[in-house]
């Protein structure tokens, strides 16, 4: 949704363009002004629909043909579609795509006003307005539906903003990579509104992304809420983040709505717990360190040496860090495999992390690095864990999912992917992540990285476990046409038409069931929820082959194979405009440079380095203590040194434990300033914990250690 945007065209002589609606026209390039902006957005549980409006004046002399982009969030169904100009108000049609293009063609061939809206990438909608006529006010209505993910026991709604820059190798031949480089300037007036309706008490909404007003209140047994953000579209330079925390957000709940086709649309959402054990994994980080990433990367330095140090005992590791080119970490001490983690690994890694991880390696060629580590030869027992952490700002997106996609030896390997800033391609970030059976989290610049990322490494330790079948009482049971990996805390949520309601629905998967009845059956009746469900059906769900087609053009969805068209028959502008956009056919399409940072500006790499000579000097970032640590932590969670532990939290002499060695004093006490100083953050230690409570079993009976707990905190608390 490129609110208003400053592009700059690859066309030295075309100048700047502050628009969101563009047309090159006579040499020269016009921007349809934008004069107003509403976003509402209408959450239910764990979906969301989003009414996109936006208004737009030609004030061109003459009738204008125009295209415009903007981004969703992936695999959105877009079910709604109306433009009003002046007092004529159009409404789209789904129609085959090649039906709808034509059709469109047509319209404009013959001086008609004409829309065509089409899914140009998974997270990329392109709008084609032909014939729009001169000092004529375009209003464009957009109606999209999607499934919101579930992250750290919150639901999270994002409405992307823009479609980020984009790093383009020189050899990539995507048509689709001239898009936009987008900046957003003017003053354009902005309204985002939401409303919200969850089944358990809402506990609280936070946006990390801008500040908004939240409501509260109860209606017919459900938690509502409410909230505006109204500004000015140049607070849209990054995408817009509400998070919602709910009461009981592990309840079980099925959703369904009859539709107008005379089926039942199921939603089933439901949080396994696998009971998976842990398996021997050989674990790869891929970090991006390219110049777009300046503004992260000391977070994701603090995230990395936490991840290590998090690490199961017997286990490999690897780091490798790319931009323009990649480098492997164990090649600078070892080999150029992964290496076995140890106290003398662990120290270099950490030096390596230190040292080099910076944005300082220019684009964002990440499509070397992983096919480098996905041909690597695999150790025998272990399971390969990819662990990805990047901004996302490529062009050859459908490269790198494919490549993942058809990867090698698929039960030994999974792929896992974390994005980082505001204006992240999501498209990658969740293609790489399904494609690889491994889940995808996204990282604002306010939100910290070290929960994710740790979350992610518990993901990754565990083993696999996949849905087998769906029975539904009374009706015959499905089998998912492609593996659902399931991960214990990750909502999963399933999606199928019936021809009635059953009333039980239990999903087998490995080792384990999960069964909903009808008592957490709850019906909707918004005219929605079919749309999604049709959607996800139509696109990948458990269809007979040829259905997706028809059930797009029966529940009126957008896929890749249908668009929306519509026509306004009451306006035919003259033939001249026809014949100018016939000879212009091939250029209505702007190209864009859409090449992304390869360095940072100026002013940040003042800032990286100030961070550098303190980090070299050993001085304090902040929430630097929970990291310092870690790190005097070994391999197996054991610390040995008390007066570092005590030195980092600046605590006095220690002179009682004297019954017990001085390694598990320190062991206990590091225990204790977790829970103490780091209780809120349990989610970034609690792996790191675990390992250190293994240390001590054996070492000190449980009596002994709650009496040493109890005298450690006492001595913090003296402090």
């Amino acid at each position: 949704m490129p609110f208003a945007n400053k592009v700059k065209l690859q066309d030295g002589n075309l100048g700047v363009v502050e628009c969101g609606l563009v047309v090159k026209y006579e040499d020269q390039a016009i921007g349809i002004p934008l004069t107003h902006v509403t976003a509402e957005i209408d959450i239910t549980f764990c979906a969301a629909e989003v009414k996109l409006t936006q208004t737009y004046l030609n004030n061109s002399p003459d009738p204008l043909h125009c295209v415009y982009f903007f981004p969703t969030e992936t695999s959105v169904a877009l079910h709604k579609f109306t433009a009003t100009i002046g007092d004529r108000k159009l409404s789209g049609v789904v129609k085959e795509k090649e039906v709808a293009r034509e059709e469109f063609s047509d319209a404009v061939n013959q001086g008609k006003t004409a829309f065509l809206l089409e899914e140009l990438k998974p997270d990329i909608m392109e709008l084609m307005v032909g014939n729009l006529g001169s000092n004529e006010t375009c209003q464009i209505e957009i109606y999209y539906i999607q499934e919101l993910p579930f992250q750290d026991l919150l639901t999270r709604f994002t409405l992307p903003t823009s479609i980020a820059p984009r790093y383009i190798p020189a050899s990539d031949p995507d048509p689709v990579v001239g898009l936009m480089n987008m900046q957003y300037t003017g003053d354009v007036p902005l309204s985002i509104g939401f409303q919200i309706k969850m089944r358990s008490e809402i506990k609280n909404i936070t946006s990390p992304s801008h500040k908004v007003e939240v409501t509260q209140h109860s209606k017919e047994g459900w938690f509502c809420a409410g909230g505006t953000l109204e500004d000015f579209t140049s607070l849209l330079d990054r995408d817009f983040v509400l998070t919602l925390e709910c009461d009981d957000p592990l309840l079980p709940l099925v959703l369904y709505e009859d539709t107008e086709q005379g089926e039942v649309a199921l939603m089933m959402s439901f949080i396994p717990e696998t009971h998976a054990k842990e398996r021997l994994c050989e674990f790869v980080f891929i970090v991006d360190c390219s110049g777009s990433m300046y503004r992260k990367i000391g977070d994701t330095r603090e995230a990395m040496r936490m991840f290590i140090q998090s690490l199961p005992e017997d286990c490999y590791f690897n780091i490798v860090r790319f931009g323009s080119s990649y480098e492997v970490m164990a090649s600078k001490f070892l080999s150029s495999k992964s290496v076995p983690y140890n106290d003398e690994t662990l120290k270099k890694a950490k030096e390596y992390i230190d040292k080099s991880v910076d944005a300082d390696m220019g684009g964002t060629k990440i499509l070397k690095p992983l096919k480098k580590v996905l041909g690597w030869k695999y150790k025998k027992g272990y399971e390969r864990q990819i662990l990805i952490l990047t901004d996302g700002r490529v062009s050859n997106t459908e490269k790198v999912i494919k490549t993942i996609k058809n990867r090698s030896n698929k039960d030994k390997c999974r792929v896992f992917s974390l994005g980082i800033g505001d204006r992240v391609s999501r498209e990658l970030v969740k293609g790489m992540a399904e494609a690889g059976d491994g889940i995808q989290m996204f990282c604002t610049s306010n939100e910290p990285m070290r929960e994710k990322v740790i979350r992610m490494l518990s993901c990754a330790c565990s083993n696999r476990s996949e849905i087998s079948c769906v029975e539904m009482e009374g009706q015959e049971s499905l089998t998912p046409p492609v593996p659902v990996t399931l991960f214990t805390g990750e909502k999963t949520v399933l999606y199928t038409l019936t021809p009635t309601l059953p009333a039980e629905i239990t999903v087998h998967c490995s080792g384990s069931k999960h069964t909903v009845t009808s008592g957490n059956f709850v019906q909707v009746d918004s005219g929605k929820m079919p749309k999604l469900v049709a959607h996800k059906v139509a696109t990948g769900g458990v269809v007979t082959e040829g259905r997706g087609v028809e059930l797009a053009l029966n529940y009126q969805v957008v896929t890749k194979e249908t668009s929306f068209v519509c026509v306004d028959g009451d306006v035919t502008y003259t033939a001249n405009m026809v014949a100018r956009e016939e000879e212009q056919e091939e250029n209505y399409l702007v190209e864009y440079n859409l090449i992304g940072p390869s360095s940072p500006p100026p002013l940040e790499k003042k800032r990286m380095e100030r961070s550098r000579r303190r980090l070299e000097a050993g001085e304090d970032e902040p929430g630097a203590q929970l990291t310092k640590l870690m790190d005097l932590a070994d391999t197996k969670g054991g610390f040995s040194d008390l007066a570092k532990i005590r030195a980092v939290f600046k605590l006095g002499e220690l002179t009682t434990a004297s019954n017990f060695a001085e390694d598990i004093v320190a062991t206990v006490l590091a225990l204790v300033l977790l829970e103490i100083k780091f209780g809120v953050q349990r989610d970034v230690w609690y792996r790191f914990a675990g390992k250190s409570e293994k240390w001590l079993d054996g070492k000190i009976s449980k009596e002994e250690l709650k009496n040493l707990k109890d005298e450690m905190k006492n001595f913090v608390s003296s402090f």
